[in-house]
């Protein structure tokens, strides 16, 4: 029972440190410049929940961010937790492409889904590109310096 609630305390931790930096980033990010409640364009500030507000004004880079954020707080290094929010935003787990023996038929390049299925490059839908603002952001010492120094002692050894 005792493990449990330990557990669950450190979860709670974990929320509140990605809580505090996911608002530290949106104010970093002005994206209350870009939100529709007048309250946080007047304060200049988010007046509501960073991560909601995140999600609502840029909801692919926002996703990345966060994926990157707690990749870094459950001790990744900031390199290989941009790393794998970009293998993750991918949207397939494998790339094959099928050559041909007949010279003048073109390769055919096939991409395995999440789900085990598999589709031809063609026919996979495009991801819009990340903010350049985002990207900045996940690659900066900020974020590197914004995690609590037990995380931060983990990540760079």
């Amino acid at each position: 029972m005792s493990a449990m609630s330990r557990r669950t305390r450190e979860q709670d931790e974990l929320a509140e440190q990605l809580a505090a930096i996911l608002r530290e980033a949106n104010e970093r990010l002005r994206l209350w410049g870009r939100c529709s409640d007048t309250n946080c364009q007047r304060e200049r500030i988010c007046c509501g929940d960073a991560d909601q507000c995140g999600t609502r004004v840029a909801p692919e880079s926002w996703a990345w961010l966060r994926h990157v954020v707690q990749e870094m707080l459950a001790g990744a290094s900031q390199d290989t937790a941009v790393e794998v929010a970009n293998r993750a935003r991918l949207g397939y787990r494998a790339r094959r492409t099928v050559r041909w023996q007949v010279p003048c038929w073109d390769p055919i390049e096939f991409f395995e889904l999440h789900d085990g299925t598999w589709v031809r490059a063609d026919q996979m839908p495009q991801r819009p590109p990340l903010e350049q603002p985002f990207v900045a952001l996940a690659t900066s010492r900020w974020l590197r310096d914004a995690l609590p120094a037990t995380r931060r002692a983990d990540a760079e050894a």
